[in-house]
């Protein structure tokens, strides 16, 4: 009996050291190549500036967040604080899998930095809470933003080439096409050029076209994608922008801080350029929650206020090549350059940014911003779009050349024996 008591105490204690050692750590997940050189360790001064403790952040990445949601949802695994794309931000609304963001610590002097996120950005989150009844401020913040286009090398391929995703069908550009491995973009991408007309003429809306994954919709999608796949050299998340700064492929559909990394990376000899086709596309934003498998909701919640600063926003989006959803003054300064044409980005940053000099890959014009549907969350359909994208991956392209070409080696390998032989023939009768 004085054994197990013993031992009780000891695992109460063990428990207690677990305990109070989980606040002085943050598990953070977030995507590959996605945070600002230095921040984690910034915020890990300032956490112990501004509370007196100490915080080590476990930092993990990942490529597919339906994988993290996945383990979230199964309680696989402990996260603290995660940044999945809105439309998984609001599958976790749907499943109550979310804890608010806890600004108390405003009442200990520490300023809030929340507020500084466009209103652009937050009407596009707050259209996902309305739907599960709830303010979505209170459950997630913006983080980095954007849009899915075409990149091209113009050495290859001309921008008029891809002014419509009509390309994407076009045997010229057979095994040329880098695609990025994400199918709910995919999917926007394919879905506004199939009811291009349909949205032209007001019959249909683009954003109900995304947001209801119909089993007719999913079919016409799914026949486009069988059709383009000859065209689809490779599958990738990461790796792509990278190929494409190397300047040897010819284009990659992708989203567009992928693009201003490759176009800012690119060597003098390659010329990159990026496209978002007239039938239009998507626009996403990625942002920070709270999962209810967190231990450590203060820590979380000052993470959060932490990377709305505007100094680490701006550390994140030059690093990441992304827009900060932080539309503060700082952010408009900072972008600003005068060597760039005028754009209206009021919609972003407000009235008096009707002419910004600003590059327009990074911060979309509002011509593209109208042309965009947003992604929202189907549940199990999206799984059903997700089962034929990797069927689609797995497919095997058939290269008629090689067997054009082979064929006409064979067949020139049999006139050339017959030649011979008829030649031999010959010289012996004689």
């Amino acid at each position: 009996m004085k054994r197990l008591a013993t031992a009780i105490l000891a695992l109460c204690c063990s428990l207690a050291i677990q305990a109070q050692d989980r606040q002085q750590i943050l598990k953070v997940y977030n995507w590959g190549d996605y945070i600002g050189v230095g921040v984690i360790e910034k915020f890990e001064k300032w956490y112990q500036q501004v509370t007196g403790q100490p915080i080590k952040v476990s930092y993990v990445t990942y490529d597919y967040p339906e994988e993290c949601f996945d383990m979230i949802k199964d309680q696989q695994t402990e996260v603290d604080v995660f940044c999945p794309p809105e439309y998984l931000a609001e599958r976790m609304m749907k499943h109550k899998m979310l804890t608010p963001i806890d600004t108390s610590f405003v009442a200990q002097g520490i300023p809030n930095y929340l507020h500084g996120t466009s209103p652009f950005i937050d009407n596009m989150l707050q259209h996902i809470g309305e739907a599960q009844g709830i303010t979505a401020k209170d459950y997630t913040v913006g983080y980095l933003w954007g849009n899915t286009g075409v990149l091209i090398n113009t050495k290859f391929v001309k921008p008029e080439e891809v002014n419509s995703w009509a390309f994407l069908f076009d045997s010229k550009y057979r095994g040329k096409v880098i695609m990025k491995d994400s199918f709910s973009d995919i999917y926007n991408v394919f879905i506004n050029y199939a009811f291009y007309d349909d949205i032209k003429s007001g019959v249909a809306n683009r954003n109900l076209l995304a947001a209801y994954l119909t089993n007719r919709n999913i079919a016409i999608v799914e026949d486009l994608l069988e059709s383009a796949r000859p065209q689809m050299k490779s599958f990738d998340v990461e790796d792509d922008k990278r190929l494409m700064s190397a300047g040897k492929d010819w284009m990659s559909i992708t989203w567009n801080g992928d693009a201003r990394w490759a176009i800012d990376e690119a060597g003098d000899n390659t010329n990159l350029q990026y496209v978002v086709p007239i039938e239009g596309s998507d626009c996403w934003a990625d942002c920070w929650v709270i999962p209810t498998t967190c231990k450590n909701i203060k820590a979380a919640s000052l993470w959060i206020n932490f990377l709305c600063r505007p100094d680490i926003a701006l550390l994140c989006m030059e690093e990441t090549g992304y827009s900060s959803a932080i539309g503060t003054p700082e952010i408009l300064q900072a972008v600003t350059n005068d060597s760039l044409p005028a754009i209206d980005l009021s919609y972003f940053f407000g009235p008096e940014a009707t002419a910004v000099h600003v590059d327009s890959v990074m911060y979309p014009t509002k011509d593209v911003i109208s042309r965009c549907s947003y992604l929202r969350d189907s549940g199990d359909r999206q799984e059903v779009l997700r089962e034929i994208w990797e069927k689609i991956k797995e497919k095997p392209v058939v290269d008629y050349w090689f067997y054009v070409i082979a064929g006409c080696v064979a067949l020139f390998m049999i006139i050339t024996t017959t030649l011979l032989l008829r030649q031999k023939k010959t010289t012996t009768i004689k």
